[in-house]
């Protein structure tokens, strides 16, 4: 693994996949030499009190939130705990159907009672993505289920969707329900110039964000954010970021962080709008491909969606996968992930014009390639499941395998999704139709990484 790791660091592959640092060192010491431990003179992440408190502090400012707790384990971490956070034991959470699996684990783990909202869907040939939460279906799910305390949505979606969150907030704290927001994909938005608004500032209570996502930091690093209306206290905060957290957090991502956070405050605006500019560009030179199309903000969809994210359709003309390797084999392209019938590129402040340029020409070589191939639609990633038992008494009850072929009608017992992005395509409690089993036969088929499914089947509520 090393060596491969050494060996890739050195090659001609172009990254358009996170980390946000894409491979730029910062002048970044050997990890050897500054891999410590909370000894003297170097604070403590569970307990910060000096530089660590004053870093805490200054993302806080950055993101105009009261409070920015920094995290080592990723988002997960911050999901685990804004659920925990958030809810009381056996209290009842609207989550949407589309986040990612660590919310699911989060409301397992807390004995919550799991209601779902669907997200709405952009459908063409490219198959099915994921679109925005809808004010009105929230409004819906609040009054059918009046003893919800806490709902959940991903927004900016893996592929860049934008839901209207400050709608979403005023609807939910009509209720007495507090908001919280998966923005792992977020962690740009907010903080400069010209950028979207974070949903810390929208009214979300509680946001976490992947700063190494879409940010020049290491993987590992991320915030969890509160709004200044937030009346849950901090001290309860740390208390479940203490559980989740490891109690040796890497001084090499925390200064890794810090390095992140130094960049933003001194060249952000720069960088920032340098990024958008090129970015720009890059739509505006690729809007003649004839086969292969990028997703962008259109008045027929009325979508809002992060411009960074590069989602590339294959319009039925060729599928996710076989672009993506395409892109990897042909073009050292590296790209974040592949559905069926589509691909992303993520792009962060520290892409250059020359990836972008590689990008754009082998696009439009392919392009060329597609003008005999036949036109196919493409099945959904995300089939619609229908919830009929809750999710703690589907994984604590006995459950078998049984082969996915012999499973219509049974009752999901455990958790099945492609990966990445790490959205169940099936949670436990859910039931197994025809249309579950052709999406996953249909990934399968497509080389997708299908997660939850053994040799000998998936788990069943026997």
């Amino acid at each position: 693994m090393d060596q491969k790791l050494e060996e890739y660091g050195r090659g001609n592959t172009y990254p358009f996949h996170m980390p946000g640092h894409k491979r730029q060192p910062f002048s970044f010491p050997n990890p050897y030499t500054v891999d410590i431990t909370e000894i003297t003179g170097f604070d403590n992440l569970h307990h910060p009190t000096e530089d660590l408190a004053d870093m805490e502090r200054r993302w806080a400012r950055l993101y105009n939130a009261k409070n920015a707790f920094f995290m080592v384990n990723g988002t997960t971490g911050g999901i685990l705990t804004a659920v925990f956070s958030a809810l009381k034991k056996g209290e009842e959470l609207l989550l949407a159907r589309n986040c990612h699996g660590s919310a699911y684990h989060g409301a397992l783990l807390k004995d919550t009672k799991v209601h779902y909202i669907y997200p709405s869907f952009i459908q063409d040939a490219s198959g099915v993505i994921c679109g925005e939460i809808s004010p009105k279906e929230l409004e819906r799910c609040l009054q059918k289920h009046p003893k919800i305390k806490a709902v959940l949505f991903t927004s900016p979606t893996y592929e860049g969707v934008i839901s209207d969150i400050r709608t979403l907030a005023d609807i939910a704290h009509s209720y007495g329900v507090k908001v919280i927001v998966d923005a792992a994909h977020g962690a740009h938005f907010g903080i400069c110039n010209g950028t979207y608004e974070n949903p810390v500032t929208q009214g979300a209570d509680l946001v976490v964000v992947s700063l190494h996502k879409t940010l020049p930091s290491l993987t590992g690093t991320a915030l969890l954010l509160t709004s200044k209306d937030c009346d849950i206290p901090e001290e309860e905060i740390r208390f479940y970021l203490d559980c989740f957290e490891t109690s040796s957090p890497s001084y090499v991502l925390i200064s890794s962080g810090m390095k992140c956070l130094r960049y933003l405050e001194e060249k952000g605006e720069e960088a920032f709008s340098n990024y958008k500019a090129l970015l720009d560009s890059f739509y505006e030179e690729t809007k003649s491909l004839a086969h292969i199309r990028l997703l962008k903000n259109t008045k027929e969809t009325s979508m809002n969606k992060d411009f960074g994210k590069l989602v590339i359709l294959g319009e039925g003309y060729i599928s996710g996968t076989e672009l993506f390797r395409r892109l990897r084999d042909e073009f050292d392209l590296e790209l974040e992930m592949a559905a069926t019938g589509y691909c992303i590129a993520m792009t962060s402040i520290m892409d250059t014009k020359e990836g972008l340029l590689r990008l754009k020409d082998a696009l439009f070589f392919i392009d060329k390639d597609l003008k005999k191939q036949k036109k196919n639609k493409e099945d959904s990633n995300y089939p619609k499941t229908l919830q009929v038992m809750s999710m703690k008494d589907a994984v604590e009850g006995p459950k078998r395998r049984r082969p996915l072929e012999a499973t219509k009608d049974c009752v999901s017992a455990g958790f099945v999704s492609f990966y990445p992005p790490g959205i169940p395509i099936l949670a436990p409690g859910e039931l197994i139709t025809d249309e579950v089993i052709r999406s996953i036969k249909t990934g399968q088929r497509a080389g997708l990484n299908v997660i939850g499914i053994t040799q000998e089947g998936i788990l069943i509520v026997d």
